[in-house]
């Protein structure tokens, strides 16, 4: 009876940490100057990013266990308002297939925050992974 009193202690001990680390890596987002871990271009079709971003992930998960990621979409800001729209769906799109292959790789989908913004500096959509 008691090692159920502490596997439940431990489990609850396990949980408030990553909640604790879940609500940290939400209260921070990358700021300009931070540099990425990973730039993906997508300025093409079938972008083949997976095992540069696998091994990018390794390393940072090999230094850093606890580490959590932000994964920023991010589009051109320059052409019509529909343009701009529709680009920052398609970053939107490929952050998303970004994330599903990083929880593929075993990241858990609570390590990782999704982000977007605009820059009139890229030319195509563009998905930077940060490391926390």
């Amino acid at each position: 009876r008691r090692s159920s009193d502490l596997s439940s202690l431990a489990t609850r001990a396990f949980t408030q940490t990553e909640n604790l680390a879940r609500a940290a890596a939400k209260s921070q987002v990358p700021q300009p100057g931070d540099r990425p871990l990973v730039i993906i271009r997508f300025d093409r079709p079938n972008v083949n990013y997976q095992q540069a971003l696998y091994n990018a992930v390794s390393q940072a998960l090999s230094r850093k266990p606890t580490a959590t990621f932000d994964l920023m979409a991010i589009s051109p800001s320059q052409g019509t308002a529909a343009q701009v729209a529709l680009n920052s769906a398609a970053a939107k799109r490929n952050a998303e297939d970004v994330l599903r292959t990083l929880t593929d790789m075993g990241v858990p989908g609570s390590r990782v925050q999704l982000l977007s913004t605009t820059d009139p500096a890229v030319a195509a959509n563009e998905v930077h992974l940060f490391v926390r």
